[in-house]
């Protein structure tokens, strides 16, 4: 692949290689993730990076939902070494929070980490390693009692 940025649009948003080799994928907003779209998403990161160590950050949409079987085919698959998201609200905070979570209890190989700018998710997707302030995988009980409140309001 070039330096130059390549694209792909699709109906669910538009992933984009930087010159700096991350995939950056903006999401629309008010989508339902199925695992049909989960597997798009993930061709479309193979057309962009088939090297097997992609590192995808992830603009999150507003109103984004997965399903379960999204979460785990995303989770489980072998394209990604990092998944950052890069959130703007407390709804988005949440839910990535909780897919951060799933990729500890499905053994993800990549590491997945939540940011507020991108900049910080690109440094982190670059240097591989933790940035100071950010919560790279370790979550207070207080915010896993809170997902869990959270949770269990959207089962009943």
């Amino acid at each position: 692949m070039g330096s130059q940025p390549q694209t792909i649009i699709g109906p669910h948003g538009r992933f984009t290689r930087q010159e700096n080799g991350l995939i950056h994928f903006y999401k629309t907003d008010g989508v339902t993730i199925d695992e049909a779209t989960a597997l798009q998403y993930l061709e479309s990161v193979r057309a962009l990076d088939d090297s097997g160590t992609a590192r995808v950050l992830v603009i999150q949409g507003k109103k984004v939902e997965y399903t379960f079987e999204a979460q785990h085919t995303l989770l489980t698959n072998k394209l990604l070494s990092g998944l950052a998201f890069v959130t703007q609200d407390n709804m988005q905070r949440l839910t990535t929070g909780l897919l951060r979570d799933l990729a500890r209890a499905f053994r993800a190989k990549f590491p997945v980490g939540i940011f507020e700018s991108v900049e910080e998710a690109e440094a982190w997707l670059l240097n591989g390693s933790n940035i100071k302030g950010v919560d790279n995988g370790h979550v207070s009980r207080e915010n896993d009692f809170a997902r869990l409140l959270v949770m269990e309001s959207l089962l009943e």
